[in-house]
Parts: C-alpha cells; sequence; structure tokens
C-alpha cells in the first residue's frame, strides 16, 4: 500500500510472564529486522548498517519473512522493526478512506500475524499469546498500512483510534510504538547517529510530532494528517550496540512450540475471535487478464466468489524470476488491476500463491501471459 510512493507502516509487540521465562534459558537480545519484497532494499540497506555499527541483526527479508520467523525472531528481542504491509478484516474498512476497526494484521510472506486486543494470533485458528517482549523496546513500523492512520493514499476517517488499536498488541507487552509513513527509516538512523531518547529522535526527523490526543486514557501522538505516529515513552531509548547479543534460533524455537502446545500463558481475548467465513460462503480469486507493456506487467484480479476476501498475495513469475504483487483483499465481485516490473516476456500469475484465502475453488488461480 502506498502513499504518495511512501508506504505506510505498523508493528507488533507484546511482552511475556516472568514466570514462563524461569522455565525456559536466557536467548538472544538482537535486533530484529523484516522486510518483505517490496521493501527489501530499505530493511536489507538498514540492517547492514546496523550491523556495521556492532549490532546483533536478525534480518528476515522476502521469503524468510513468514509469520513464524517473524514470531519467533520477536523472543527477548531488544528492538523491532517491521518494513512491511498492514492487513485487517475484510468489512472492518471500506477502502475509501472510512472507519477502519480492529482487529489489523502484521503481513507475513505466508499468512498474517493479528493483534487481538493486547495480544497476537498466527493466521486464523492460532492461540492468542502475548508476544516475549523485552519491557520499554522499540518497536518501529515502516511502511505499514493503518499504522499511521493511512491506508494507501487515503486517511482513514479515525486516525487516533486505528493507530490505538494498532499499537495495542505492542504497548500491551510495554513496548514503544512508533510508525511512519517516509522513507528512509530515518528515526532509526537518529538514534544510530547519537539520538539518546524518542523525544530527541522526533526533534531531528524530519516530521517532528508535536500534537497529541488522548483515546481510552492513552495518548496518541500524530500530527494533523500526519505520516508520523507514536505511543509510549518519549524517554524509551534505542538499545546500543553492545546490549545485542546473537539470535539463538534454538531457544526461539522452544518458545515457539510452547505457544502451539498450549504451554505459554494466554490471557482471555479482549475481543472475540475471527472466525473464517463458512464452506458455503467463501471468495473464489482469479486472473482475469494478464498482459505486458513495455517492461511492466499488468494483472487484472478478480473475486467472483460469494464473499469478500482478506489480503493476499498474487505471484508473477518465470523459472525462478518472480514479482509478488499485493492485494488489499477484493469484495465479491470486485477485480482490481496492478501492474509490476517484469524482466521477462512470458510467465505464470499465481492469485493467492501462499494460500492464505480459504476459496470456493482452489484450482482456478493460474494464468499464463
Amino acid at each position: 500500500m502506498y502513499k504518495f510512493q511512501r508506504l505506510l507502516s505498523v508493528a507488533l509487540v507484546t511482552t511475556f510472564f516472568a514466570s514462563f521465562f524461569a522455565f525456559l534459558p536466557a536467548a538472544e537480545a538482537h535486533i530484529l529486522v523484516v522486510g518483505d519484497s517490496n521493501n527489501y532494499n530499505e530493511a536489507s540497506k538498514l540492517g547492514n548498517d546496523l550491523k556495521a555499527k556492532g549490532y546483533n541483526v536478525l534480518g528476515l527479508y522476502k521469503e524468510n519473512a513468514t509469520t513464524k520467523n517473524i514470531i519467533k525472531g520477536m523472543y527477548n528481542a531488544d528492538a523491532v522493526i517491521y518494513a512491511g504491509h498492514g492487513g485487517y478484516q475484510s468489512g472492518n474498512y471500506n477502502n475509501n478512506g472510512g472507519t477502519a476497526s480492529p482487529p489489523f494484521a502484521l503481513v507475513g510472506q505466508n499468512d498474517f500475524i493479528w493483534g487481538i486486543g493486547g495480544q497476537m494470533r498466527e493466521g486464523w485458528n492460532g492461540k492468542l499469546f502475548t508476544p516475549p517482549f523485552k519491557k520499554n523496546i522499540p518497536v518501529i513500523l515502516l511502511h505499514t498500512c493503518f499504522s499511521t492512520g493511512w491506508a494507501e493514499d487515503k486517511e482513514v476517517a479515525n486516525p487516533t483510534e486505528t493507530i490505538y488499536n494498532f499499537a495495542r498488541m505492542f504497548n500491551g507487552a510495554g513496548a514503544n510504538y512508533y510508525a511512519t509513513g517516509w522513507n528512509g527509516a530515518e528515526i532509526v538512523y537518529d538514534f544510530m547517529n547519537g539520538a539518546t531518547d524518542f523525544a530527541d529522535a522526533n526533534n531531528k526527523n524530519y516530521e517532528k510530532i508535536t500534537k497529541s490526543t488522548t483515546y481510552n486514557g492513552t495518548q496518541v501522538w500524530r500530527n494533523d494528517h500526519g505520516m508520523a505516529a507514536f505511543v509510549g515513552d518519549w524517554s524509551g531509548k534505542f538499545p546500543t550496540a553492545a546490549q545485542t547479543t546473537p539470535y539463538n534460533d534454538a531457544v526461539a524455537e522452544s518458545w515457539y512450540n510452547s505457544i502451539l502446545t498450549g504451554s505459554a500463558p494466554v490471557n482471555p481475548p479482549v475481543n472475540p475471535p475471527i472466525t473464517p467465513p463458512s464452506s458455503s460462503t467463501k471468495p473464489d480469486l482469479v486472473i482475469t487478464n494478464s498482459y505486458k507493456s513495455g517492461n511492466y506487467l499488468y494483472v487484472t484480479v478478480k473475486n467472483q466468489g460469494t464473499a469478500d476476501s482478506s489480503a493476499f498475495y498474487t505471484r508473477a513469475s518465470y523459472g525462478s524470476y518472480y514479482k509478488n504483487i499485493y492485494v488489499s483483499g477484493l469484495k465479491s465481485g470486485e477485480s482490481k488491476t496492478y501492474s509490476a516490473y517484469f524482466t521477462y516476456a512470458h510467465g505464470t500469475v499465481n492469485a493467492d500463491y501462499y494460500k492464505i484465502i480459504s476459496e470456493l475453488d482452489e484450482n482456478n488461480n493460474l494464468k499464463n501471459f
């Protein structure tokens, strides 16, 4: 999703009960950097620049940015930086500047990480869990729709409420939430260049946030029609390189498996769980048209099913070369045309490549061009 060629941002963060940590060994204290295909260049450059400063970084880019890997990477992280898309439940936004309502999600390469109140859930049927974050860590979202009150080039009708609801899955664990739609991860570089805390970094930013609104007893910082947002403690800091250690995948895997077996602490959900559509009422995603014009591929995706779809990826490929096209969701009967830079004259287009959507017909997603 874009706003004047800038992707809008959001992130997830929450904390684990101290009693649970007594049963797991101490693990990494790293910086988690996530970037999807569209944000790979920015995210990977940021990860490399952090490493050059001496930080221990876990970089999850493109195909490696699965929901499982993202959730595991959150374990005991000292900072989380997510450059990717934000998802929402079908029917909870009209795609045209209307009211946006929770739940919101981070979009992984294969599924969604939903924020349910102050907790998370992986996909439709995962168990609710409180993310394993340390108190007061920075969670910084880059280019994630809804994270700053925007979706594509439309400002939602309730930006303060939207930011509050998106931030809850991070603030519920005591994390400091900062989201921006501006390119360049400016606030991270402010910290690397000596900013002492969020207040100092904010003062150095291209867009300095100066206005706040209290919502449900929480201060939500955002300028009028602004493209940056903050919920947390302005005195919160970014870790030093010396505070970070290498990522421990084995310990993170142990924690992740404990979620699946139900041994992780689970609180009652604040909002009722989302249930998938019934088997008789489902989307059905097809490619109705695809063609090359110059160096660009144009793809028309249609939902010919009986229910709206949530967000998904369409993949255009030729051999090992591919481009993922993010589709923010299609209403029943709706079609949208997308373009992507594509080197080859011929190939295949596959709607819902990662099989995120449960469809009436799972075998009609492919089209050659």
